[in-house]
């Protein structure tokens, strides 16, 4: 008998942790947490208490040339309009 179900596909998380958002853009845990306190990143969210980045925004932030958030805002601002 041969498995004729097709594959599944992994889902991509729509939001990751601190410290699994530094590994996607390839930075340390705690480069990242600097670049947070700067207002280097995309905002940051809370979910059951914990703070969560949406993976869509961390793909969007690298393709915009990694904004600082306030310019992100903005370009996200527009996007929308």
């Amino acid at each position: 008998m041969s498995n004729l179900s097709p594959q599944i596909q992994p889902l991509e998380p729509l939001a990751v942790r601190p410290k699994e958002a530094a590994r996607l853009i390839g930075v340390s845990a705690r480069t990242f947490a600097t670049m947070r306190a700067c207002g280097q990143l995309p905002p940051s969210y809370k979910l059951n208490g914990c703070v969560v980045y949406r993976t869509a925004d961390l793909k969007k932030w690298t393709e915009w040339g990694f904004p600082n958030l306030d310019k992100f805002l903005k370009l996200t601002n527009n996007e929308r309009n």
